[in-house]
């Protein structure tokens, strides 16, 4: 039976066995700091506990547009209740769409090779999310549009727009900016589909579709495709018009803004930071580092500490920085790293380096030797198990008490 002894740390490793989280955004490095873990403290929750930021929808939503005699009124209207624009985002995952399985189904698909879908902006074969115009996953938004209004408040009409075929009390909602996530040339569109006929195309960021606008009648409810050429936060400004019920304009409404969180470093940005936040990339983006404490967000994201708090707190018991402790084990001596880790997304790779006459980590660094164990959390923080593992990275040391430094690269793939 394998024997472990958790050893005193002597004074040399008390100094010097501090922890490196080093982000590697691509090839540039966008952040190094060093840390001596938790403090003990945290938050609290997950997430989707983050105070602050908007609140997630992965469920049925319509954006509801009324005309009220002399406004435009606009929610997102749940089956619970209806929501300010600004207090909800819509969430897509990035799991892959299995067709007939809306249980283990995500919004991820595949752009068709078909010429008639290249108004999305993404290449054949790649990988395009998308909310649907039918089923979606367990756990995606599925976004339509609702009026409680038809013809008692709006004019039927016909625009000169040869996608509408007959004359109803159409309400018009027009694309007035899309806001792609930081850094991404991404774009967005918006069509209905019916098997064995080319799409219907109501919006595109990429080609010049006839004023970027989608009708549906008043008094009725409405579903349709939305695709998004990346993973991140994607901000769809909208806005309302009609006729009304003697024939005069409404006027167009104010402009509103619907709020779409791809992926999950997108569900968790948009979980701790508020509307007007994720347009800032100095406040939400990966590299900020919105509360100064020399992590920025991939890092806090990485390993579950609060971005809008000072002090690497931890939001979940269980969650934090790396920590290093000596064992012993059969007999030999290891420095270990342990931390968690995020079980999708991330790349984590441990490395040590031992300074033999220098309290300061500048290497080589090397992850040569070490051998990583995962595990799941214990009971009381078994919550955590669905996004997260456990995970401890040993390193054989000398007995006599070796300097040492401990890192965790971090390293976020082409999806973010």
């Amino acid at each position: 039976m394998k024997r472990i002894e958790t050893l005193p740390v002597i004074s040399n490793l008390a100094r010097a066995c501090r922890l490196i989280a080093l982000l590697l955004g691509g090839p540039a490095a966008l952040h190094a700091g060093f840390s001596d873990g938790s403090n003990g403290n945290h938050d609290g929750g997950g997430d989707a506990a983050a105070a602050h930021g908007m609140s997630a929808c992965h469920d049925h939503v319509d954006i509801d547009l009324n005309w009220d005699g002399s406004r435009w009124v606009i929610g997102l209207k749940t089956d619970a209740a209806i929501h300010s624009v600004d207090d909800l985002f819509l969430y897509l995952s990035d799991k892959p769409h299995v067709a007939g399985n809306p249980t283990v189904s995500g919004a991820r698909r595949v752009q068709p090779a078909s010429a008639s879908f290249n108004f999305t902006g993404v290449a054949a074969g790649q990988p395009i999310w998308m909310a649907d115009q039918g089923t979606p996953g367990i756990g995606d938004v599925f976004p339509g549009f609702n009026s409680d209004q038809g013809e008692t408040y709006l004019a039927n009409h016909l625009p000169a727009d040869s996608r509408l075929l007959q004359a109803r009390p159409w309400i018009r909602v027009s694309l007035v900016d899309y806001v792609a996530p930081h850094g991404r040339n991404a774009h967005f569109s918006m069509w209905n589909s019916t098997t064995g006929k080319p799409p219907t195309v109501w919006m595109s960021t990429l080609t010049d579709v006839p004023d970027d606008s989608y009708y549906f009648a008043g008094g009725t409810h409405a579903h349709l495709f939305w695709g998004f050429g990346s993973q991140g936060i994607h901000k769809v400004r909208l806005r309302a018009s009609s006729l009304q019920a003697d024939g005069t304009p409404t006027g167009f409404s104010e402009p509103f803004t619907i709020t779409f969180a791809v992926g999950t470093v997108a569900y968790w940005q948009a979980s701790w930071f508020d509307a007007q936040e994720l347009e800032d990339p100095d406040q939400s983006s990966l590299a900020a580092d919105p509360d100064g404490d020399g992590l920025n967000n991939l890092i806090e994201y990485a390993f579950g500490t609060n971005p809008r708090r000072a002090g690497a707190i931890p939001h979940a018991d269980g969650l934090g920085l790396p920590r290093m402790i000596v064992e012993k084990i059969d007999g030999g001596h290891f420095q270990t790293l342990i931390h968690p880790r995020r079980r999708a997304g991330l790349r984590y790779i441990p490395e040590t380096y031992q300074a033999l006459f220098a309290d300061s980590p500048h290497g080589p660094w090397s992850d040569a030797a070490v051998v990583t164990e995962v595990r799941d959390f214990p009971p009381s923080q078994a919550s955590l198990n669905d996004d997260w593992e456990l995970v401890l990275h040993r390193h054989p040391v000398s007995s006599g008490g070796t300097r040492g430094f401990g890192r965790v690269r971090v390293i976020a793939g082409d999806g973010f």
